[in-house]
């Protein structure tokens, strides 16, 4: 039996379960408008392409078929927020990962995803079974672990994982391993090692939102970190920096910059002005001989950290009084046209 459901903009649901159907082709002309797709216990083999550009789509029930994949586009309709698939005979999705539900297999499926700006396919996602708490928690601690086995970083990939955390571990590269969690980190902790410099790779963490270098041994940036337009968080505090990392200046997510503790001579407040989304700058116990009262037109910027430089004005009794007070400070400053 199959029935339409109606609404104001036309058919917007489909219910064919228990019908023998073989596929589903006949949903292309009025893909569009669907909400939600009924085909369980049918004899469907594949899903057309048409599946995945139901923008509308809530709810996709394909379970008790004969499919032996999921195209990974699937991850990526954001409107789709309940997916039964269980019951097939699926060669690539474990049945643990099923029975976790919608999220856990968006998640899965994601990671056959290579991210828009990156060419290359994305790594292979080892058959095994998913780490119980690494899957919860999307996190995966490895401070002051000096050598990692490789089902770690399988289990990593499988667990697609949000937040890395390599605190400690005397690195003096980046692990290639972490680059293979591209389409899914977050979150990178690389304070306290001995990095001298970040390959181009790095570029390629464009989930990335926080990224913390504190405590290395950097004196630059790559270009490629211009890639990391989501970035919101950067610590770069207690490297060898003398000038704030160009490639910053284009990323528009940044809210909080910290380089504190570095070599800092001088600050560009024209190129600042234009990091719209700027609340936090820590610039503390640099070598910074002016402090130009222009940092004060920064658009969003509500903390402003300069205590433990050379510049003689303003003094330490304003400085004492806290950012808001600095910044009114400098406010007051800014020539007049």
């Amino acid at each position: 039996q199959e029935v339409w459901d109606k609404g104001s903009s036309g058919i917007n649901a489909e219910y064919g379960g228990k019908n023998f159907l073989s596929s589903l082709d006949f949903v292309e002309p009025c893909a569009a408008a669907i909400t939600v797709l009924d085909s369980s216990d049918n004899k469907i083999s594949t899903l057309p392409e048409a599946i995945t550009s139901m923008s509308r789509l809530k709810r996709l029930d394909v379970s008790n078929n004969d499919l032996n994949n999921l195209p990974p586009q699937l991850a990526i309709m954001d409107n789709l927020a309940s997916l039964s698939v269980e019951g097939n005979p699926l060669r690539t999705i474990r049945r643990e990962i099923i029975a976790k539900g919608t999220n856990a297999i968006k998640d899965y499926l994601r990671l056959k995803l290579a991210p828009a700006s990156i060419e290359e396919s994305g790594p292979t996602i080892p058959d095994i079974k998913p780490d119980e708490i690494m899957m919860q928690t999307k996190t995966l601690e490895l401070d002051r672990k000096q050598n990692v086995p490789g089902e770690v970083w399988d289990q990593a990939l499988v667990c697609a994982i949000v937040r890395l955390s390599m605190q400690h571990c005397g690195l003096t590269v980046i692990p290639e391993s972490v680059f293979n969690l591209r389409a899914t980190l977050q979150e990178l902790e690389l304070g306290a090692n001995n990095l001298h410099q970040l390959p181009p790779e790095i570029g390629k963490l464009v989930k990335l939102r926080k990224l913390n270098l504190l405590n290395n041994n950097l004196k630059e940036l790559p270009a490629e970190c211009s890639q990391l337009v989501g970035l919101e968080d950067v610590n770069l505090g207690h490297n060898k920096f003398d000038a704030i990392p160009e490639c910053l200046y284009s990323i528009p997510a940044i809210c909080n910059l910290i380089i504190s503790n570095n070599q800092i001579r001088a600050v560009e407040p024209a190129k600042l002005i234009t990091m719209t989304s700027l609340v936090c700058l820590d610039l503390e116990n640099n070598n910074i001989g002016r402090l130009p009262p222009e940092l004060s037109l920064i658009p969003n910027l509500r903390t402003l950290l300069v205590m433990g430089n050379t510049f003689k004005i303003p003094r330490a009794d304003v400085l004492a009084k806290g950012s808001a007070e600095v910044i009114t400070w400098l406010k007051n400053k800014v020539p007049q046209p």
